[in-house]
């Protein structure tokens, strides 16, 4: 389904949306509907988009419950490179009222404020692009992420690999069992798997470019890394990898 939304109104929507503000988007129209459940507006609103619902038309929103909130806070706590900063965030998760002493250690460190409001939008934005992925939804005209670029390394490369991933290499095929001939092949990326669009444009480049149908991905730090084998035997791709 190809719809004509705005998709950082579509996130927006998604950030706000709760039990009281109320989003659906209107398929045949490509609009965004809002109504707030809390003020006794637009009566019957509610139980008409759901009796409409059945027919497809109209695709409700999910409402944002404070938990998700609350994940994202503790994603981001552990995001932190400073411990003393990190720990006071962990034990403000820990207290009562973890949003407002949350809150308030942000206003004691600005810099920090501004990568949270950074990381928060980016999370949900990643979120709004998982759902439109799962309810097979694109959007005309607008790219959600950016251009993927897949690079397979030379052997000289590979012998340069950091220090982490050196002697990681295949070990089986989980097909056949066969343990030998198996060939690694390693390939630079320059975006992590945050969101199933990135997934699934990844996998197209992959299978397109290189004719792989199966990779493992190394993400962090600032370089992503993808590997993969195929079995002289069986020529299954599903292999066991191991230090």
């Amino acid at each position: 389904m190809k719809l004509n939304l705005d998709f950082e109104e579509l996130v927006d929507a998604f950030e706000d949306s709760s039990a009281i503000h109320i989003y659906h988007i209107d398929t045949k129209k490509s609009e965004l509907i809002y109504y707030n459940d809390g003020v006794g507006e637009l009566v019957g609103v509610k139980e008409k988009l759901d009796s409409c619902s059945v027919d497809g038309r109209y695709i409700y929103i999910p409402s944002r419950r404070p938990q998700h909130n609350f994940h994202i806070m503790e994603m981001f706590a552990y995001e932190i490179n400073d411990f003393d900063i990190a720990e006071k965030f962990h034990n403000a998760l820990e207290r009562k009222k973890p949003f407002r002493i949350f809150k308030e250690i942000l206003h004691e460190h600005p810099k920090l404020r501004e990568k949270w409001f950074e990381y928060k939008h980016n999370t949900i934005k990643n979120e709004t692009i998982n759902w439109l992925c799962e309810n097979n939804i694109e959007l005309e005209n607008q790219q959600l992420i950016p251009e993927i670029k897949i690079k397979e390394m030379s052997s000289s490369e590979i012998q340069n690999l950091p220090g982490e991933l050196k002697g990681f290499s295949p070990f089986a095929c989980l097909n056949c069992h066969n343990k030998e001939g198996l060939k690694a092949r390693w390939f630079t990326i320059n975006l992590a798997p945050e969101n199933r669009l990135i997934e699934k444009e990844t996998e197209r480049i992959m299978k397109e470019k290189f004719d792989i149908n199966h990779h493992g991905n190394f993400s962090g730090g600032k370089q992503g890394f993808l590997t993969a084998a195929k079995c002289p035997k069986c020529s299954g791709e599903g292999i066991f990898w191991d230090y």
